[in-house]
């Protein structure tokens, strides 16, 4: 099937690494194009898009399951059957093996035929720093297997095998130690001593001349144990580690001599909800507890809408886990201003305590800087309210021993190996107990009806939540029920939303902020429609203009936060939804633009006329 240009073929190849699952504008752009997007990404976009769309159809039979591109949850979604994909193929192979013990049979099988499925290089001919990404891990994905393979076989006395077919690996990455160990134990056991023996030695004279460093302690061991006649034919290699064991928990000991300490912000001690989520983000930021192969530490990012509390999670995780990272919890802030990376590193080198940040000119000088400041060293970095992958991309850690965390309105699912879970509102229950929790639960309890009131005015926001709570403590003199008859008036509303610097009004200008011009009018006109639920098409009535045009602007003011989009029952439409604060910033921003009201007054009178 010829997909078209590399660019087009790139987009599907974007998709394709999240077969089934929606990825959304800001992800595919990042993915396209990296960090330098043209002006008209999105247009050009939605055009391979479309192409890409006629192309599948073209090649639908009868007999074979088609492959479409449809829109998803805030983005698009490649559906087909995973068995067209020697990827998925291979992962579910791979998968059903390391469930079978080291010497099973059908293990070695399974890893065998996986192992068979992989044909040339990934994404082969696909320009950009995503797509080399992408490649470089599912390369290491295939070390993984075939050393699952090379035990397996071993185990079984099988190291024949296993000597021949590594032997194409390491010509094409010679310095791959997991992979050396792996063949010289294989020619050791097959009565190939010398072969190992040199194998050995031109793998140390490789890395002393490429990298200036010593073949590792695992390597020096078995070389060892060859010299002394450990291993012969005779003897059966020794049982390799259960696949994918339980990492254990990172020993205890004290912070290494220098390092930065605990620079978190307090944790909220009244803090509500998310208990999925912070037991499934402490799960993922266990040391060596990376979801994927490779030498990164583990990453977990938090994305929600503005005021949902993505930075009292973080925070609360950097306090849970301070054991695990004896060495510091970094605190880095880049809310503030847009920051590129550079910005970024600067900003945690100083919080590092790296000396003279400004002598550095360079990122790749501050890189390495950043790097030294990790190495050897169990550090958590925070990094609260990114704007987008670019500026964490560089701050991934490079060894096992650190971990990060990153809040921010974005879904960063370009960060590779990153655990990304979104924070979500509050459920009444929960609303309930935070807001016991800080006016009171004896005074909450003797005005059941204007809390119940002030909770379905929040709309499960914890930001709102905690400004009417705090107002209502700064008043014990005052009835709950003033307070909740002030905020039923809508023009009112978000004026009583604030609270010693805290407002909503803030928060929900911040998103509104980064959008273009024609979606911050598409916004505001939703705003007028004076509901939180409607359909594209009633959105295209309202706004005017070409169906595509206008869902692509709702899909920006999806990746902003300020609507969501909600599958209809059948499955066969989406439908968006505007939290109701949101929906009384977007009335406020339309009453300082006319034009917007008489847009809306045409379109009511022709949606009367009909």
């Amino acid at each position: 099937m010829d997909l078209g240009p590399p660019k087009q073929r790139l987009v599907f190849a974007a998709l394709a690494v999240d077969l089934g699952h929606s990825v959304s504008i800001e992800t595919l752009v990042d993915r396209v194009w990296d960090d330098e997007p043209p002006g008209d990404a999105r247009g050009a976009l939605y055009t391979y898009l479309t192409r890409l769309r006629r192309v599948l159809a073209a090649a639908r039979t009868d007999a074979a399951t088609p492959i479409t591109v449809g829109r998803g949850h805030a983005g698009y979604v490649l559906s087909a059957d995973p068995d067209r994909f020697d990827l998925q193929r291979l992962r579910r192979l791979a998968e059903r093996a390391y469930g079978l013990p080291a010497d099973h049979p059908d293990r070695s099988r399974l890893l065998r035929e996986a192992l068979d499925l992989w044909a040339g290089d990934p994404l082969n001919g696909l320009p950009g720093g995503w797509a080399e990404r992408v490649r470089e891990g599912l390369r290491q994905d295939l070390v993984q297997v075939l050393i699952a393979w090379a035990d397996s076989e071993i185990e079984r006395g099988h190291p024949g095998r296993v000597a021949d077919r590594l032997a194409a690996t390491l010509h094409r990455d010679p310095l791959a130690e997991p992979v050396v160990q792996r063949r010289m134990r294989a020619l050791a056991l097959s009565g190939r001593r010398a072969e190992s023996l040199e194998l050995y030695a031109r793998t140390r004279a490789l890395l002393a001349e490429e990298l200036g460093i010593d073949p590792g302690a695992d390597l020096q061991e078995l070389h060892r144990g060859i010299l002394r006649g450990e291993l012969h034919p005779a003897v059966r290699a020794e049982t390799p580690p259960p696949a994918d064991p339980v990492p254990p928990a990172a020993p205890r000991r004290p912070p290494s001599p220098g390092a930065p300490g605990c620079q978190l912000p307090a944790d909220l001690p009244d803090h509500v909800g998310c208990e999925p989520e912070i037991s499934r983000a402490l799960s993922a930021l266990q040391p060596g507890s990376q979801r994927l192969s490779g030498t990164a530490g583990p990453v977990v990012i938090l994305s929600g809408p503005g005021g949902v509390g993505k930075t009292a999670v973080s925070v609360r995780l950097g306090y849970l886990l301070r054991e695990c990272y004896p060495d510091g919890q970094i605190f880095v802030s880049l809310g503030d201003r847009h920051g590129d990376s550079s910005d970024a590193l600067d900003r945690a080198l100083r919080a590092l305590g790296v000396p003279s940040v400004r002598r550095l000119r360079t990122v790749e000088d501050k890189l390495g800087e950043y790097r030294s400041a990790l190495s050897g060293r169990r550090i958590l970095l925070v990094l609260d309210s990114a704007r987008h992958a670019g500026q964490v991309r560089p701050l991934v850690p490079g060894g096992t021993g650190s971990a990060l965390i990153v809040s921010s309105r974005v879904r960063m699912t370009t960060i590779p190996g990153a655990e990304c879970i979104e924070v979500p509102l509050l459920d009444d229950a929960g609303s309930r107990t935070l807001l016991e929790r800080i006016v009171g639960a004896e005074r909450s309890a003797a005005e059941p009806e204007a809390v119940a009131g002030l909770i379905r005015m929040c709309a499960g926001l914890p930001l709102a939540l905690r400004i009417v709570g705090a107002r209502i403590a700064a008043r014990p003199h005052r009835r709950i029920a003033h307070l909740a008859d002030r905020m039923r008036d809508e023009s009112n509303r978000l004026d009583e939303m604030t609270a010693d610097g805290l407002a909503v009004r803030v928060s929900v200008a911040v998103s509104y902020a980064g959008l273009d011009n024609p979606a911050r009018r598409t916004f505001r006109l939703l705003g007028l429609l004076g509901v939180t639920d409607f359909s594209s098409r009633m959105a295209t009535g309202l706004i005017g203009g070409p169906h595509d045009v206008v869902e692509e602007q709702l899909e920006q003011l999806a990746d902003a936060r300020l609507v969501t989009v909600v599958t209809e029952p059948t499955g066969q439409s989406l439908r968006y939804r505007m939290h109701d604060l949101v929906r009384l910033f977007a009335y406020e921003q339309a009453q300082l633009h006319p034009e917007d009201e008489l847009r809306f007054g045409s379109f009511r009178e022709l949606a009367a006329a009909a």
